[in-house]
């Protein structure tokens, strides 16, 4: 994720990620998005994940309270962390042409 296209997600209320992410095994992990970027994201989980680094989970993003989320997949990079302070780094793996909920959010947030 290159520096200039991260967005610090708590940059301003409007700009709060929450993130949803679905492993195979169809459990949910919630987190609070630190950094979104076109290449993928940064987040901070409530408690230690299912999932491991280089599987590929499903992910749903809410931007704003009340707001459709965005749904796209993504890869784990990696995973750092136990328990109750556990952050993972993800890389999004649905193709350029399906994000265009996405790019429009990280072209507002810009």
């Amino acid at each position: 994720m290159s520096p200039r296209d991260a967005v610090a997600a708590n940059h301003s209320p409007k700009l709060t990620a929450m993130v949803w992410i679905e492993d195979r095994s169809t459990r949910i992990s919630r987190g609070q998005a630190d950094v979104v970027t076109s290449e993928g994201l940064q987040v901070r989980l409530g408690e230690a994940p299912a999932f491991a680094q280089g599987e590929e989970v499903a992910v749903r993003l809410s931007f704003e309270r009340g707001a459709a989320t965005v749904a796209v997949t993504a890869r784990v990079a990696w995973v750092r962390g136990a328990l109750d302070q556990v952050e993972c780094g993800l890389q999004w793996s649905t193709p350029p042409s399906e994000r265009r909920d996405l790019d429009a959010w990280l072209a507002k947030a810009a």
